[in-house]
């Protein structure tokens, strides 16, 4: 879950990466019914289990692992039942469907209670869940519909995995819970360290170069300062970040947006992405090299500033199926919802392993924009493998958040108005619940909201792929240069 090798690998022997949701089962591509809204609805059947008769939510055969859950629903009668191999009887039963109330203790960092749990008992899971043969997920309350979320592993069939038991898990707590506390706070690397530091003129860049044959960056640090705070997030709008790796470009997107902080440039705290909202950004994200490594800040604005680059760096084993990391960024403007469209986080060709994005936007209707769903196509899928029931619940909150939020695998950085008015910003970052891909991987949102309206949305995606592993879709860096509007309701900016 924290290794920093694994995660920087094309996974061998192979695992596909997968999700299975509540999403209205009337989607079907290239249908009307495409962006149907019930997404409470779905399961896969109805089954009797010893005198009770179930909804069956997953049923999925091993060798596996679940990665990621969410529940929620406030459904207070009901029991979710998790059954492993072929077990007749549940070996675990969950009150209320809630996943918070799984019978051993969670480590803090790897379970997240969402801000309307009172009344929803909407949590985000993230301590795995391994299967040798199946596992199997029902509720018994058949009366309800609920909203959740899967995300599991297929593993290769000649590859061993233990069964989860409470057992064991027992046995394994100090270990997790000692994992779970550097989820919550990340250890600071200090290794050799490389800095450039410059006067930031406009049309002028700063840059690092690190030499030096199999190492790896291991943690990045750009600093900001000189600037006038009124015009803060336009100009971390307009510093574009480029990383080349082995002469090839791999990264390409504006600093605000890289940092995982979006629009306006607030605070971020996270397992791989933290910034301080006046400047200082971090991020923790290994990227591995062969031969050298190229960090360049270029400042597209009329605005001057002073900026420094650091990065700290370690000597690296380089195997056959490493990889480089990527990250590219593309906005588009007045997208209209409840058209039936569907906008392109992005779009990436090549070997590769998806890490995580950050959608950032001005929602210029007057209420939540976000009932659209994620769909994840890998390779040559005819449906998506990831298929989700509401933006929301992607980023790991239930019904559209009030507040800014922040977990180790992301958060809402930004929420300028309880009524999802103006400014917002998601992040969702991946560990154990990554996506391998062997030749694309596209990601979209459906666009509906409550109202209707317009939206100006942005994205930015993180991955590692081979060198010639692209992004097909990004924006050119004069995009950046987009006008933020005017806030015109409380501002919540961290």
């Amino acid at each position: 879950m924290v290794s920093v090798e694994s995660g920087t690998i094309f996974p061998k022997p192979y695992y596909s990466s997968k999700q299975l949701t509540s999403y209205d089962r009337r989607s079907i591509p290239g249908h009307n019914a495409w962006h149907s809204n019930d997404d409470w609805s779905g399961f896969i059947r109805y089954e009797e289990n010893n005198g009770r008769l179930e909804k069956v939510l997953f049923d999925e055969e091993g060798p596996g692992a679940i990665t990621r859950i969410i529940t929620t629903g406030g459904a207070a009668n009901a029991r979710l039942r998790i059954y492993f191999d072929e077990a007749k009887e549940a070996q675990i039963v969950i009150p209320s469907f809630d996943i918070s109330k799984m019978p051993i203790q969670i480590p803090p960092g790897m379970i997240y209670r969402h801000e309307h749990y009172k009344t929803h008992q909407g949590s985000s899971f993230y301590y795995p869940i391994p299967y040798a043969k199946r596992c199997k997920i029902t509720v018994d309350n058949v009366s309800k519909w609920y909203v959740y979320h899967v995300n599991f592993r297929q593993y290769d069939p000649a590859t061993k995995v233990e069964t989860f038991s409470i057992q064991n898990a027992l046995a394994l707590h100090s270990k997790a819970d000692s994992i779970g506390k550097i989820l919550q706070a990340p250890p600071q690397y200090a290794g050799k360290e490389f800095v450039s530091k410059s006067r930031l003129l406009p049309g002028k860049t700063v840059e690092l170069f690190l030499p030096g044959a199999f190492q790896a960056i291991r943690s990045l640090n750009f600093h900001i300062t000189d600037y006038n705070k009124t015009t803060y997030g336009q100009l971390m709008r307009g510093l574009i970040v480029s990383i080349s790796f082995d002469g090839v470009e791999t990264v390409r997107a504006p600093f605000s947006d890289f940092s995982g902080a979006g629009m306006g440039a607030p605070k971020v705290d996270s397992w791989f992405l933290c910034a301080d909202g006046v400047g200082n950004v971090t991020l923790r994200f290994t990227m591995p090299y062969k031969k050298e490594a190229k960090i360049q800040l270029l400042n597209i604005t009329e605005v001057e500033t002073s900026a420094q680059i650091k990065a700290r760096i370690s000597d690296w084993t380089w195997k056959e199926n490493t990889l480089y990391f990527h990250a590219s960024w593309r906005q588009e403007n007045g997208l209209e919802t409840n058209k039936g469209f569907d906008y392109n986080m992005a779009t990436l060709t090549g070997r590769g392993i998806f890490k995580g994005d950050v959608l950032s936007l001005y929602n210029h209707s007057t209420r939540w924009y976000g009932e659209g769903d994620e769909h994840i196509w890998v390779d040559q899928e005819s449906f998506p493998s990831h298929f989700g029931c509401g933006t929301e619940d992607y980023y790991n909150t239930t019904y559209a958040p009030i507040h800014v939020y922040h977990n180790a695998f992301g958060g809402a950085p930004r929420e300028d108005d309880e009524a999802s008015r103006g400014f917002n910003t998601f992040v969702r970052t991946r560990n154990l619940d990554v996506i391998p891909f062997h030749e694309s991987l596209k990601f979209e949102f459906e666009l509906i909201s409550w109202d209707g309206g317009k939206v100006d949305y942005s994205s930015t995606v993180y991955w590692y792929g081979d060198l010639d592993s692209k992004s097909t879709n990004a924006s050119p860096d004069a995009a950046a240069l987009y006008v933020l509007p005017t806030p015109i309701y409380t501002s919540k900016i961290e």
